[in-house]
């Protein structure tokens, strides 16, 4: 599937003529699933991880995180398995990390995604 190429921070990557870049990462479609939190697209609301309803409360379900987690990646064409999940959690800062094993046909990729709630307006 293609996609624009994103820079590591999340913002479009260009060319030095200004044009976009596109990507079949799968990574970057993991990432981007899990970026997205469950509500935020007004024109598909079903989508995205349950952040403020499941995960970034006060006692989370781990388990029931690393479920979300799996679920989510392995929605993306081409991933064969996640392994390894393991979580941070900083509450007074409203963020988490995921941490994760990815493992793409014959290829393992060790991912890291930060979530920072505090940046969001839960409207």
């Amino acid at each position: 599937m293609k996609d624009i190429l994103l820079t590591a921070d999340g913002d479009l990557n260009v060319n030095e003529w200004g044009d976009i870049i596109l990507t079949d990462s799968v990574r970057q479609a993991v990432r981007v699933r899990l970026l997205w939190f469950f509500s935020e697209w007004r024109f598909a609301p079903e989508y995205g991880v349950p952040y403020f309803e499941e995960i970034l409360i006060k006692k989370p379900n781990l388990e029931g995180i690393k479920q979300i987690v799996r679920k989510e990646a392995m929605s993306v064409n081409e991933v064969t398995d996640v392994k390894n999940i393991t979580l941070s959690f900083d509450k007074p800062s409203r963020q988490a990390g995921i941490f994760f094993d990815l493992v793409v046909g014959d290829e393992t990729y060790r991912e890291e995604v930060l979530i920072d709630a505090g940046l969001r307006n839960n409207t």
